[in-house]
């Protein structure tokens, strides 16, 4: 079986799985583990899978990085979301919510990086 085709299988029964958890624990437990853990985990699990030799380390490694910037920047997030909701039109609070979640995802990943 093709690879890429165990990847579509596994990932659809991971958000499956997700979703059914979401629906019988309610909406807050399903959205942490939608959000980050169980497909983030699944994503490393295929990298090192479908890797050989020494080529996953780096691969995981950087992916790891760059979550850790992407968990910072939603922990940002977390904070600046309802403030800028009140205080801003929907719209305009969306767009500067996915502004400030680039530039600190990126600042972060930069900082790691060095």
């Amino acid at each position: 079986m093709d690879l890429i085709l165990i990847k579509f299988i596994i990932g659809g029964l991971v958000i499956t799985g997700v979703t059914v958890l979401a629906n019988r624990l309610g909406g807050r437990v399903g959205g942490i583990l939608s959000g980050f853990p169980a497909i983030f985990m699944t994503a490393l699990v295929m990298q090192a899978w479908g890797s050989v030799g020494a080529a996953p380390d780096a691969r995981l490694t950087a992916m790891v990085t760059a979550s850790l910037g992407a968990v910072g920047a939603n922990l940002v997030m977390v904070w600046v979301a309802p403030k800028a909701i009140v205080r801003l039109r929907f719209d305009r609070a969306l767009f500067a919510m996915v502004g400030i979640w680039l530039a600190v995802s990126g600042f972060t990943a930069v900082v790691l990086q060095i």
